[in-house]
This record gives structure tokens, C-alpha cells and sequence, in this order.
């Protein structure tokens, strides 16, 4: 069994159907950045996450992240449509693969007891798209206990504080990080090109901008308060949507 389905139900976010899969258990998966590494997807469970993300449905699963890009409506067609995103999570990769194989029903769904033995050892990348915070922490606690090691990250740390001891608070400005940094967490914060970093923080060792000298699952720095590390990370904006990080920034 190379995935399953460890959560199946109502996101905390905002109450409608979203799935949460793990895979790679067998392989560890193919994201050339991570390395190898377990990879958990959260996604909605009624809808195509491309869909989603066009229609603003993606909001179950991304919450209050500014990168999601803005909703507006085709003047010709009179759809709606998504611009601007700057999430550098490609859907029709990882996310579109997943929902086709849950479609296919290849997952089979467990018990978070029964995921924490499967993954116990394991390299686990909790969030390769959606927000751990949109699932139940109590399932994560459950899951996740006898994992070796994971990264993990979220943008709703403002609601759900108890993710710091798993998940780094991730932060698109400097007032973020230090609003964080009040809530417990450690923190990785997205920055502008050519921006320095702040005290305290350091540079992920996966980003174009250190030469991509080292694979997160060779890293293991973001793994919140459970990990060994004490630095908070920063990266530049990057991915094909970066362009718009900006912009992103000035709306929220």
C-alpha cells in the first residue's frame, strides 16, 4: 500500500467535505525539492482541486492564505475564474493525481491509530497541498506520534495555536512572524526577492536562492516546535506564481 486515507469529513475552516491522503509510504513519492518523504495532500473531497481553486472553494482547504490568488468573474463568459495566484503548489501535478486516484478509490480509508503504525519511521510531509489546520489537531497528535521525522506548515496558526508543536506558522510579512512568535510557534516566512532576512532567522537550505544545496527530507528544520532546530526559516518568493506575491501581500 503505497497511500491511504487518514481523515475523511468536515473542515474546521468552514464545515464542507475534504479529504486528507498520505502517499509515497512505499516509494516516497517523486517531489524532486523534498526528496523522499511521505507526502499528505488535504483536499477537498466533493470537488477537483483545480476546480476548486478556480470556483474560491479552495478556501476549505487553504483557509486565509493570500496566496490563493483573487475570484473575479469573466466578463464574456460570466464564470468565475482565479488570477493572481501565487501558491507555489502546481495543481494539475501532485493535488490533480491525488484527487484522480481517490476518485478511482485506490485509498483506502484507516483509523488515525492504524496511520500512526503505518507511519511510524517515516519522513512525512504533512500539507504538500492544503492546511494541516483545516483537519482536526486531536487526529494529527494521533497520527503523527511515531513519525522519525516532518515538516509541516500553516497559515491559520491565529486559530488553531496548538499546531505550533508540529507545524511552522507560515508568515508573508514581518508584523506575521512577530505575531507568531507570540503564539508559540517557530516561523517561515515568505519574503520579497532581494529582501534580508530578519534576526533570528535562516535561509532554507532547499531554496533556489542557497542553490538548493539540501532536500527537505535531508533538512528536517520545519518541523515546528517538535523539531531539535531553534531558527525560524525564511525563502524568497518563488514558483511560477511569486510574480504575484506582491500584489498578494497589498490585498491582504
Amino acid at each position: 500500500m503505497n497511500g491511504f486515507i487518514l481523515y475523511r469529513g468536515p473542515s474546521l475552516i468552514d464545515g464542507e467535505p475534504i479529504v486528507v491522503i498520505a502517499t509515497g509510504l512505499e516509494d516516497g513519492g517523486s517531489n524532486s525539492k523534498t526528496g523522499p518523504m511521505v507526502q499528505i495532500y488535504i483536499i477537498r473531497a466533493d470537488q477537483n482541486p483545480l476546480l476548486a481553486a478556480q470556483t474560491g472553494d479552495d478556501v476549505s482547504v487553504c483557509g486565509s492564505c493570500i496566496h490563493r490568488g483573487r475570484i473575479v468573474t469573466d466578463p464574456k463568459t460570466g464564470l468565475r475564474k482565479n488570477v493572481e495566484r501565487s501558491c507555489y503548489v502546481t495543481l494539475m501535478h501532485g493535488p490533480r493525481v491525488i484527487w484522480d486516484g481517490f476518485q478511482r478509490g485506490i485509498y483506502p480509508e484507516v483509523t488515525p491509530a492504524k496511520a500512526r503504525k503505518l507511519l511510524a519511521r517515516k519522513r512525512v510531509r504533512i500539507g504538500a497541498y492544503g492546511d494541516p489546520g483545516a483537519a482536526p489537531v486531536s487526529m494529527w497528535r494521533v497520527a503523527l506520534a511515531q513519525v522519525d521525522e516532518l515538516t509541516g506548515y500553516s497559515h491559520l496558526w491565529r486559530q488553531f495555536p496548538k499546531l505550533a508543536d508540529f507545524c511552522m506558522a507560515s508568515c508573508d510579512s514581518e508584523t506575521d512572524r512577530i505575531m507568531a512568535k507570540a503564539l508559540g510557534f517557530r516561523t517561515y516566512r515568505v519574503r520579497p526577492k532581494g529582501e534580508p532576512k530578519m534576526d533570528g532567522e535562516g535561509h532554507c537550505p532547499a531554496a533556489a536562492e542557497m542553490g538548493k544545496s539540501v532536500q527537505c527530507a535531508y533538512c528536517l528544520l520545519c518541523g515546528g516546535q517538535r523539531s531539535k532546530a531553534k531558527a525560524d526559516i525564511t525563502i524568497e518568493a518563488h514558483g511560477t506564481g511569486s510574480k504575484h506575491f506582491e500584489r498578494a501581500k497589498e490585498v491582504a
